[in-house]
């Protein structure tokens, strides 16, 4: 059974207080180093990302198993037509997605979107949309169209993959450990809009 898959993200990008801008978001592919500070990344956002929404307990649980260790496994695997993307800015990772070929077909669509996560402190600064994006572009460089995600039901992510252009297209139910909770998939049919902008 896998675990939810992506986090609470925004796509405004507000300028700080004073009239600064914020620093810009950079995304490019992650490397074998950058599997500590992918960890970081994953291991906070889970424990953010899921509170109120799962136990303590599994949250705590599913957080530890995000690890360096896991995360240079999955990064020195060479998986046809998958990638990872980091989003760096300040100075460090604050963000990630992992992507490539469907596990299930979803009405066609044949590329997925497996986890994406971005700290709370970045999130509405731009940084989900921009690893969407580099994702979307992965995709259509191998010739793949559309693609999916999975997003707790329960999490505000799902309006900003809305807001994206992702299509509702499915629902299942999960469970981890003694707890179940519903998941929608997020669909995007053409990439046109997400590649060109």
């Amino acid at each position: 059974m896998s675990p939810p898959r992506c986090g609470r993200l925004s796509a405004a990008e507000p300028r700080p207080a004073g009239g600064e801008r914020a620093p810009r978001v950079e995304v490019r592919e992650a490397r074998l180093d950058d599997a500590p500070a992918i960890a970081q990344v994953h291991r906070e956002s889970w424990r953010t990302t899921y509170a109120g929404i799962l136990p303590l307990a599994v949250i705590a649980g599913e957080a530890g198993r995000k690890s360096e260790r896991s995360w240079r496994r999955r990064l020195s695997a060479a998986v046809p037509e998958s990638a990872h993307f980091i989003a760096e800015a300040g100075g460090g990772v604050v963000g990630f997605a992992s992507c490539g070929p469907a596990r299930h077909r979803l009405e066609g669509l044949e590329s997925e979107i497996y986890a994406l996560y971005v700290l709370q402190a970045w999130q509405r600064r731009g940084a989900g949309r921009a690893l969407v994006r580099s994702c979307a572009a992965h995709f259509v460089r191998h010739g793949h169209f559309g693609f999916y995600l999975w997003v707790l039901k329960a999490n505000r992510a799902r309006l900003f993959y809305e807001r994206m252009g992702g299509e509702e297209m499915a629902e299942k139910r999960e469970r981890l450990g003694l707890h179940s909770f519903a998941e929608l998939a997020y669909g995007w049919h053409d990439l046109t809009r997400l590649v060109g902008a």
